[in-house]
Order: C-alpha cells, then structure tokens, then sequence
C-alpha cells in the first residue's frame, strides 16, 4: 500500500500513491465562489474529524480551483469494498448533511491508478497493469447537497 512520510517542509502529509494500490474516489464539488472558503474549512474539518473512522480509507487530498467554482476530492481507499462501506455508513451521511448548502452539485467516481510519474525519478518501462473489467464497477451517481 501508499507509504505517508510525517510531514513535508510546510507541515502537511506527503500522500504517495502507486499503479495497483487500491482504488481512487475523484469527487467533483461545483461550488459557489462565494462559499468556497466555508466549503474548504468545513470539509477538511470533516476529514480530520473522520481520519481512522473508516477501515480501508487510507488518504485524502482536497484540491481548489483558481477560480472557486470546482473543488476535487482525492481519496484513495484499499478497495471499492473499503469505499462502499464507508458511503454507506451512519457516519458518512452526518458528513453529507454538513455539507449540505455549501455544494451546487457533487459528481464522485471510483478510479484505478493506471500509471503515476515522478519528476526526480526514472520514467518506468514497466508494462501497464490490466485495466479492470467495467461491468465491475459500482455506478455512482451525482449526490444531492444543495
């Protein structure tokens, strides 16, 4: 699995990730400018409040666009099992009722890591991993928290 050094120079997290480590959500949050920072603030409160709630669930990155009307959430989970249990909880449906209001619209889907690069390491000539079979894969739909 992803190995976590304690903390970069500016004292966050350094998430690494590789080809076959489990699975990806990528979540796309449309927001309004005007309530980016309250999304910002209230979703990193909720990762902080949910970090080692949920087995399986191994890192999460939030990214913001320029413009604050798009927010990513990064979150690499050990397995869709891991992911499913984790949205299905008691304790995942609290976190969506905070962020009710402060989202126009949410689109989350599941990934798999075919192929990551480094700058301060050698391009890899390994070959690609298989790509998982599609009729696998659970359907996931735009969450309702506007």
């Amino acid at each position: 699995m992803s190995e976590s050094p304690a903390c970069a120079a500016n004292g966050f997290p350094i998430n690494t990730i590789r080809v076959g480590d489990g699975i990806v959500l990528i979540n796309v949050f449309h927001l309004d400018p005007d309530r980016a920072e309250a999304f910002v603030a209230t979703q990193v409160g909720e990762y902080k409040r949910l970090q080692g709630v949920f087995p399986g669930s191994l890192s999460a990155n939030l990214h913001l666009s320029l413009d604050r009307t798009r927010a990513v959430n990064y979150a690499h989970f050990s397995s869709v099992a891991a992911y499913l249990a984790m949205r299905d909880s008691p304790a995942f449906a609290e976190h969506l009722e905070r962020l009710r209001g402060l989202v126009l619209k949410a689109e989350p889907q599941l990934y798999t890591v075919a192929y990551t690069q480094n700058a301060s390491q050698p391009v890899s000539e390994a070959p690609l991993a298989p790509l998982g079979d599609p009729a696998l894969a659970p359907r996931l739909g735009p969450v309702p928290l506007a």
